[in-house]
């Protein structure tokens, strides 16, 4: 599926509940449940949730379920060109979320290219022919996006993670989306990151919005 918009919070200090988003359309509250079945106004999202990897893993598995966006790199990367490779370690997970997550505070880009940039750069061997989606890896710049977006992304204990462990071929976690609203690039959202109440949240600080490739609305 293409054309979701990602509403990324990136001020840590804010409660929930606080700021709303009340120009999209349909408006939540006011729509027809019968012809407007996709609510898109409500609050902003919650910030993006990161549980440390590294010092919940024991004997080449998480010793308990672990929450958002390292858990989901430590999940669904494998260091190595195929089935055969190596998953990452934790160290090597809490330093890709992190570096990611720095790159959406700063509003910048963040597609594939960005996103690899940042998996190579935590020392996953680039000449191995990792990326986010190939190289017998199992996750998508989507994935990544809807993490960032206040998506909830957990693995139970018993999870392989591992840089010395054999290729798991598959994921373990999932997505809870019970009270994650996806967002669609739409005429609403564009006068909203414009000249609404999106443009004034940006300008606030508040959020950064994406586009389905990774690029900031704004």
């Amino acid at each position: 599926m293409a054309n979701e918009a990602y509403i990324c919070r990136i001020d840590q200090n804010l409660a929930a509940g606080v700021v709303q988003i009340t120009d999209l359309r349909p408006n939540t509250s006011r729509r027809s449940l019968t012809y407007e079945k996709v609510p898109q106004s409500g609050y902003l999202p919650a910030r993006v949730e990161n549980d440390a990897v590294t010092g919940n893993v024991a004997a080449n598995v998480t010793t308990s379920a672990l929450s958002g966006l390292a858990a989901y790199l430590a999940d669904v990367l494998d260091e190595g060109a195929g089935a055969g490779g190596n998953g990452i370690d934790a160290g090597q997970a809490d330093s890709i979320a992190a570096g990611i997550i720095g790159e959406a505070d700063a509003g910048n880009d963040l597609g594939k290219t960005e996103i690899d940039a940042q998996i190579t750069g935590a020392a996953v061997p680039a000449a191995a022919g990792t990326t986010i989606d190939a190289g017998g890896s199992q996750g998508s710049v989507a994935d990544v996006l809807k993490i960032l977006a206040g998506g909830s992304y957990t693995v139970p204990a018993g999870t392989t993670v591992n840089g010395g462990a054999a290729y798991k071929g598959s994921a373990d976690g999932s997505f809870d989306d019970d009270g994650y609203r996806q967002i669609y690039q739409s005429g609403a959202l564009t006068m909203s990151v414009s000249e609404g109440d999106l443009a004034q949240h940006i300008a606030d600080g508040y959020c950064v919005v994406y586009d389905d490739t990774g690029r900031p609305l704004s």
